[in-house]
């Protein structure tokens, strides 16, 4: 921090500016200097030195109490006991307590110093020895708010304006009155909106350490918890914090769950903003949506520290993608962006969170560093998340064994889901006058419905062809494979099996590593044409679908990385650029098509080669439902020890003597 030396000492208590600078503070800065100079004010008149030790109010902003300390003591000289300086101490917990006492003994040398205390639990002894002055500071009253309207030039207020004012929290009231809004206007919207969008208290619900999941983006947010702290008590810049990040998943994986947990985290305020709010400001014209976007960032400045989150952040589009007669609006809007993000505007005490289901929608500009410089994925919850899901909302009320039975029957749930089904569950316990129970839980899940032999036989084979395919070509290890015998009577696509891989982190993605890939992705209708005869629609369709995944990749290694009859590249890999490009480039989908069908007929023959194997692990999987990767592998070393294939040659593929 930095201090100033004597410029012109306040000349009464009750009007303690006298001078254009005080302008520029804060309402809630104002505010802390009238109520600090009312103890202080004889000590400034006659220009003596002090030590003196404030407690601050209940709810009361570190921040503001800082920065009006350092109003008051007035210099410019730099943080330093050297004798003659000014000097804060800022005691925020029990660790400033123990650092500040080499600075309490030295306080004797400075020339005037003010202690700050967070509140009064932290009233230490060797505060009161070291300060001339302790003293407990009020929550502002009406009459501080007339004086500091006043000397921010806003004349004389009502009785019942300084009333309401006083009724806010300083934050609240420094959303609404700032400089270059007329004073009526800033009234008139606190009583209009006695709620706005702004949460100017830290918002209820559970903190991140109470969150189950979110992996890497986790940790980030409590390491960042901690920096905020520091910041606070002015052992760090925010130069040393992250300014961003973007949070990608599909709709219900808790973006903004996370972002509402972080800033509680944090002891932040939250800003909720979204894209498509922002555009249906005015009727989505050009100036207003880029009024609405600067009134978010400015909440969140005036609300800090404070986390601000932008949701639907993808339908704001991107400079690189065409956008026909609207391309000049993207741009324009992007720009605007990027200047709220960075530009010349100070962003101190606001962490902003992009949010979106598309992350290859966002323009790169925007994921630089300073502004959304960290990218983090939130997947769906793993078994062992949901457990943590429904064991945060359901608190004690079932055992873990009850738990565990409605967390299997949860598959592919999101944590909105997970919610929901306790809240019904819940709803159904108090309608009959008791507690929650297992069976309030499983009532309140989807029905379930028992898949017909048939199609678990069919499922069983498809996924042993990715199974058996993938350990004989290797191209990315096998963990497991797993049928259900049971779906749940939800809309949407559900998994009724699988065969899980692991990719490899540092393998050589040579074209011969795509080409095995694509043949793992293509062997589970292999395997059905193989046993059945034909197969059928559940390969493609969707994004993850089996011939959409390969068809994505052998365009790919057509355009992107080389591989095809071309070194001319190209940057695209959404799939709806891939799509274009084998509609408009001539050839391309014809050699995409050609790369399919021969690596299609690769995995055929290598089942074919080992039909065996797959009738023998096809029954095992009906019985067992899930078998390792060491199954299958097994069942295939098996075969070649009794001389029916060869061993793996150099390839890892297995062949038949």
């Amino acid at each position: 921090m930095t201090f100033k030396k004597s410029r012109s000492l306040p000349k009464r208590y009750h009007d303690p500016y006298g001078d254009e600078e005080s302008n520029a503070l804060s309402l809630p800065t104002h505010l802390a200097v009238i109520a600090m100079s009312r103890v202080i004010r004889l000590f400034l008149k006659k220009r003596s030195g002090f030590v003196v030790a404030f407690v601050l109010p209940p709810g009361g902003d570190f921040n503001a109490y800082q920065r009006a300390a350092s109003f008051l003591l007035e210099g410019t000289l730099p943080l330093s006991l050297e004798e003659g300086y000014n000097y804060i101490v800022p005691v925020l917990d029990e660790n400033d307590l123990e650092e500040g006492f080499p600075a309490f003994r030295q306080l004797k040398r400075i020339r005037r110093a003010i202690i700050l205390v967070a509140n009064k639990k932290l009233l230490a002894d060797e505060i009161r020895l070291a300060a001339d002055i302790v003293a407990e500071l009020p929550s502002p009253s009406a009459g501080d708010h007339r004086i500091a309207a006043r000397a921010m030039g806003f004349g004389n207020l009502k009785d019942e304006d300084a009333s309401l004012l006083a009724s806010q929290t300083p934050v609240r009231a420094a959303i609404a009155i700032r400089q270059g809004r007329p004073l009526d206007a800033a009234l008139r919207r606190l009583r209009l909106y006695p709620n706005t969008g702004v949460s100017t208290n830290v918002p209820s619900g559970p903190a991140l350490q109470e969150l189950s999941g979110y992996g890497e983006a986790k940790a980030w947010g409590l390491e960042l918890a901690d920096d905020v702290e520091a910041w606070r008590a002015g052992k760090i810049g925010w130069n040393d914090i992250d300014r961003g990040v973007l949070l990608s998943g599909p709709p219900g994986s808790g973006k903004t769950s996370f972002a509402s947990a972080l800033a509680r985290t944090c002891k932040a305020n939250f800003v909720y903003a979204s894209a498509a709010q922002w555009q249906s400001s005015g009727g989505g014209y050009l100036g207003d949506m880029l009024a609405a976007m600067k009134k978010s960032f400015d909440d969140a400045e005036a609300a800090k520290p404070c986390v601000l989150l932008i949701d639907e952040l993808d339908s704001i589009g991107s400079r690189t993608e065409d956008a026909g007669r609207n391309s000049s609006y993207v741009r324009q809007v992007i720009n605007g962006l990027l200047e709220l993000l960075d530009g010349g505007r100070a962003r101190d005490g606001v962490i902003v969170i992009g949010a979106t289901n598309y992350p290859h929608l966002i323009d790169a500009a925007l994921l630089r560093s300073g502004r959304l410089e960290r990218h983090f994925e939130i997947g769906l919850p793993d078994e062992e998340t949901r457990a943590g899901i429904f064991r945060f909302y359901l608190g004690d009320r079932l055992s873990d064994e009850e738990v565990q039975i409605v967390v299997s029957a949860s598959e592919g749930w999101s944590g909105a889901d997970i919610e929901k089904c306790v809240r019904q569950a819940r709803r159904s316990a108090r309608r009959q006058g008791r507690e929650i129970t297992l069976s309030d839980v499983d009532g309140a899940l989807p029905p379930a419905l028992t898949l017909p032999i048939a199609m678990q036989r069919l499922v069983a084979v498809h996924e042993l062809g990715h199974a058996i395919v993938g350990v004989l070509l290797e191209a990315d290890p096998l963990v497991s494979v797993s049928i259900k015998n049971t779906v749940r009577e939800v809309a949407g696509v559900q998994a009724v099996g699988g065969a899980r891989f692991q990719e490899r982190m540092f393998a050589r993605k040579t074209s011969t590593y795509f080409q095995g890939r694509i043949a793992v992705l293509l062997a589970g209708i292999a395997a059905e044409e193989l046993m059945f005869g034909d197969f059928e629609t559940g390969a493609a369709g969707h994004p993850h679908a089996d011939l959409n995944q390969a068809t994505e990749l052998a365009t790919m290694m057509e355009i992107k990385w080389g591989f095809g009859g071309s070194f001319a590249v190209e940057l695209a890999d959404t799939p709806e650029r891939l799509s274009e490009f084998r509609s408009q480039r001539n050839g391309l989908r014809q050699a995409v098509d050609t790369m399919l069908k021969t690596q299609f007929e690769r995995a055929k023959s290598l089942l074919e080669e080992h039909r065996s194997v797959l009738l023998d692990l096809h029954e095992r999987l009906m019985k067992e439902r899930v078998l390792s990767a060491d199954d299958v592998r097994n069942a295939l070393q098996d075969v070649a020890s009794r001389g029916e294939i060869d061993c793996l040659d150099g390839l890892g593929g297995l062949r038949r003597a």
